[in-house]
């Protein structure tokens, strides 16, 4: 008896990106925004992995059924002899595949060829072979509720349930994961970049097109096709489009030869196009080579034209460029770092932070390297350079907000908080609209008994603040604080 593993074999279906020319090209260092999440890049991958899981799984008992059925009629004994009829007449080549395999490639095509069930309908029709015809028939409607066979493309009988129910279906769990695989490499990215009515829109009508090239070349065919590797194409075509230009760094792997390499998006386009042909002519036959030269040509083509008519959202592309001084610095302070040399990358670190005073990174590493001896003058000075942001407009005081809480939970006596830095920050905490760290810094500065003007402004800010939320008790303690701040009368 047969059984359902023979469907991978004969059912052609979208899988292999990578079969033909052993070629492999993938960009690895975009990131999506978490912040935007794609949602529709998720749905379409848990669409996919539904009806794998709960539709799919069940082929095996309708494939069982339909070969039960056959094998209790009496349709292997009456076919043999037609099939060989059939083989002389439509297919000569057959004749060894069916001396040299024998027996097992004769059921196979009785019962998987639609054009052998197509030819004998014709025969039996026209001999008025009445109750032969009516098993053939029975068979193969129990055959056809295969998945493949009712929601697959057949590009001789195209219908609009196979037109878009193929790429939804996959001949296996490699199969499957590939293409989800590949959905989610590129079309994270480029959901964010297009927005996700654009970009579900523009997979669909990448996979219908991916799907007329197929039924253009393949025409006559009555084997179907399944699979999202079409649509999966021309999200590929889509990120080359969306990115163009833009240098972005891929990692390659042609035959045991892998590596990386920095190139414009737009240059990897004529690679998998030239990949997809080489595989059509030279590569394996049960892929649908021109569904995905198809799909990247539509794919690109149509978001090409939509960005030009329609601006595409700002993207947050990490271009392959040459690095900054800031980068060569951090570099360099993690080199002597990872070897050991802590005095030296300390010392690295502060004269890097005196040439590059906003940068966040080099600020860090800077209290990272000298957090061993708290008490040091290196140490507090690193946090100063933190504190010295709020000064800053442009920079955001969530970093300075959250370094004055731990400092002062971590440092014993917060040298780097004196009155200066704590009025700069207060000022700054205040337009921000942080009142806690407001009534933090005036209390530290109230125990230092510092006196400023702009103390007596901000105790005043802290007033309004409480009575606004209701706090009366809090209110009052910083309108006495107001208070005493004011100069005495004479």
């Amino acid at each position: 008896m047969h059984s359902l593993c023979i469907l991978s074999d004969l059912i052609l279906f979208t899988a292999n990106h990578t079969a033909g020319l052993p070629l492999l090209i993938i960009p690895i260092q975009n990131k999506p925004d978490w912040r935007r999440p794609p949602l529709v890049c998720f749905a379409l991958v848990l669409i996919n992995l539904l009806v794998f899981v709960l539709y799919q799984s069940g082929d095996e008992a309708r494939w069982q059924a339909a070969e039960e059925f056959y094998f209790a009629s009496e349709l292997p004994a009456l076919e043999e002899a037609r099939f060989y009829e059939y083989v002389d007449a439509e297919q000569p080549e057959w004749r060894t595949l069916a001396q040299g395999a024998g027996e097992e490639f004769i059921y196979e095509q009785l019962l998987w060829s639609r054009e052998f069930h197509r030819w004998l309908v014709v025969q039996l029709e026209e001999e008025g072979q009445s109750q032969w015809l009516q098993q053939r028939q029975q068979f193969a409607e129990r055959r056809d509720s295969l998945s493949s066979f009712a929601y697959g493309l057949t590009p001789a009988n195209p219908t609009l349930k196979g037109l878009f129910g193929h790429m939804f279906l996959h001949g296996g769990w490699d199969h499957l994961l590939g293409n989800m695989i590949f959905l989610m490499l590129f079309g994270l990215s480029v959901e964010l970049a297009l927005g996700a009515a654009w970009f579900v829109g523009l997979y669909l009508l990448g996979g219908l097109a991916a799907a007329a090239l197929h039924m253009g070349v393949e025409a006559g065919s009555l084997m179907p096709v399944i699979g999202a590797s079409g649509a999966v194409s021309a999200v590929m075509g889509m990120f080359v489009a969306v990115y163009g230009i833009r240098r972005l760094r891929f990692f390659y792997t042609l035959g045991f030869a892998f590596g990386e390499f920095t190139a414009p998006a737009l240059l990897v386009l004529p690679l998998w196009l030239g990949k997809e042909v080489f595989g059509y002519f030279f590569g394996s036959d049960n892929i649908a080579y021109w569904a995905h030269f198809g799909g990247l040509v539509a794919g690109f083509a149509c978001t090409w034209l939509l960005i030009r008519l329609r601006p595409s959202r700002e993207i947050q592309v990490e271009e392959d460029l040459p690095p900054t001084p800031e980068q060569l610095a951090l570099a360099r302070i993690e080199s002597l770092q990872n070897s050991g040399k802590l005095l030296e990358a300390s010392q690295a670190a502060a004269a890097a932070r005196r040439q590059h005073p906003e940068s966040l990174p080099l600020i860090y590493k800077g209290i990272e390297l000298t957090v061993l001896a708290p008490e040091s003058e290196a140490h507090h000075r690193a946090w100063l350079a933190l504190f010295a942001l709020a000064k800053q407009p442009g920079q955001d005081f969530a970093p300075v907000a959250r370094g004055v809480e731990d400092y002062l939970q971590k440092a014993k006596v917060p040298r780097a908080l004196n009155a200066g830095v704590c009025l700069v920050i207060a000022q700054r905490a205040a337009a921000e609209k942080r009142w806690e760290l407001v009534e933090t810094l005036l209390l530290r500065l109230q125990q230092k008994e510092h006196r400023h003007p702009l103390m007596a402004r901000l105790a005043n800010g802290l007033v309004d603040h409480y009575r606004r939320c209701g706090d009366e008790a809090r209110a009052r303690r910083a309108l006495e604080f107001a208070r005493s701040l004011q100069p005495a009368a004479v």
